[in-house]
């Protein structure tokens, strides 16, 4: 039997820069780390549009980065 057991989660923020010369828009991220894998999805969320808005910047999204253990047992 296949098991799976979150052991890392990060909380990533992606917002609109700016735009390049060519007037493309330029993303970044800002990723934060320790994030308790038992967190909720919408604890994650709530954080994550909390901290966007001291952005200057427009947020854009909120990502949960997961990482997962993954056994045969």
């Amino acid at each position: 039997m296949i098991n799976s057991t979150s052991v890392k989660s990060t909380l990533a923020i992606k917002y609109l820069a700016g735009q390049d010369e060519n007037g493309k828009d330029v993303f970044k991220t800002q990723r934060l780390q320790k994030v308790k894998p038992a967190a909720t999805d919408a604890d994650v969320f709530a954080v994550g549009a909390a901290l966007g808005s001291l952005l200057e910047h427009s947020n854009v999204e909120v990502i949960r980065e997961n990482d997962n253990l993954i056994v045969n047992e």
